[in-house]
């Protein structure tokens, strides 16, 4: 019997949804929401409404890795730079949770609040809290587009900069794009399960481009398949560029750098060899189900993964 690389993947992608951990994530948004409500009342009207983004926003989200923002748009007059802000939230939220074991951390543009764990639960609750701030007096509600702080060295920027992005736009560039999303889920769950450094905005735009042109003519291994070909046909190449559809002149893949490119380039051109030279060991070496919420087992199907991704002989 031949092996269904379709089931397979399938199998994948329902023992990684999200509704196998629902409590926990009804708890995260619980955490998002009470965050919320502290910032709302403490800054009032020098703010816009908080949105959510992040995997869990874009629906691209897995039950082992899963991003829960909250956005805080600020207006151009709240403060007077955009240091100013990104410290004043962490002073903020640092004081309301002084009385309690909640780390509050300064990340690259977020704060990070983190609550104890709580018994029964693999992981404690975080939440990213995100500020930005529009670009110019009451510009905000017709652009949405924001000015945010860098407060660590990342993707190419020195800290103590801004960048321009709209995260409304690029919450909208991934909508209606189910399976575009499947493909990144797939991609995201290798990603975390080898231990991966890319970036999973990068893996995003990428997926969105190769399939532009489908049809829906393709399966699930097919989409996977034609993907990671791209990947491995086009990410290293200089003339490829994948742009911030919050920002035209951001350049996501420019800040990757060309050792990672290059590695990724190469990670595809392996698993594509190995998979289609022996798809029933290989597809579920680096795609693997979630055991814990599934029946699969490995010892039933009588096969012995590899613990190397190199070719055998």
């Amino acid at each position: 019997m031949n092996f269904d690389k379709n089931k397979h993947l399938r199998e994948v992608l329902d023992t990684h949804k999200m509704c196998h951990i629902q409590n926990f994530v009804n708890k995260v948004k619980n955490r998002r929401e009470e965050i919320k409500t502290k910032m709302h009342n403490h800054y009032g009207s020098d703010k816009y409404s908080s949105f959510g983004s992040g995997s869990f926003a874009k629906h691209t989200a897995t039950n082992v890795k899963f991003d829960l923002d909250l956005v805080e748009p600020f207006k151009h007059n709240a403060f007077g730079t955009l240091q100013e802000m990104f410290d004043s939230i962490h002073d903020f939220l640092t004081e309301e949770y002084k009385n309690s074991n909640v780390t509050i951390r300064k990340q690259k543009v977020s704060i990070g609040v983190s609550f104890p764990i709580e018994e029964g639960d693999e992981k404690p609750v975080e939440i990213d809290v995100v500020p930005g701030r529009e670009l110019s007096d009451d510009d905000y509600l017709d652009s949405h587009d924001l000015n945010l702080y860098f407060n660590e060295d990342h993707w190419g920027f020195k800290k103590g900069t801004s960048q321009k992005t709209n995260i409304q736009k690029q919450i909208s560039h991934i909508e209606g794009k189910s399976n575009e999303r499947q493909i990144i889920r797939l991609l995201k769950i290798w990603k975390k399960q080898k231990d991966k450094k890319y970036k999973s905005f990068v893996i995003e735009l990428a997926v969105i481009r190769a399939l532009e042109n489908d049809n829906g003519s393709m399966d699930l291994w097919q989409r996977l398949r034609f993907v990671m070909a791209y990947l491995r046909d086009h990410i290293a190449d200089s003339s490829c560029h994948l742009y911030d559809p919050g920002n035209s002149d951001n350049d996501v893949l420019e800040t990757m750098g060309t050792y990672k490119r290059n590695l990724l380039r190469s990670d595809m051109e392996i698993m594509l060899r190995n998979i289609d030279d022996n798809p029933e060991i290989f597809l579920p070496y680096y795609f693997k189900v979630n055991e814990k919420y599934s029946g699969y087992q490995k010892k039933e199907r009588g096969l012995m993964y590899p613990t190397s991704p190199q070719r055998f002989g």
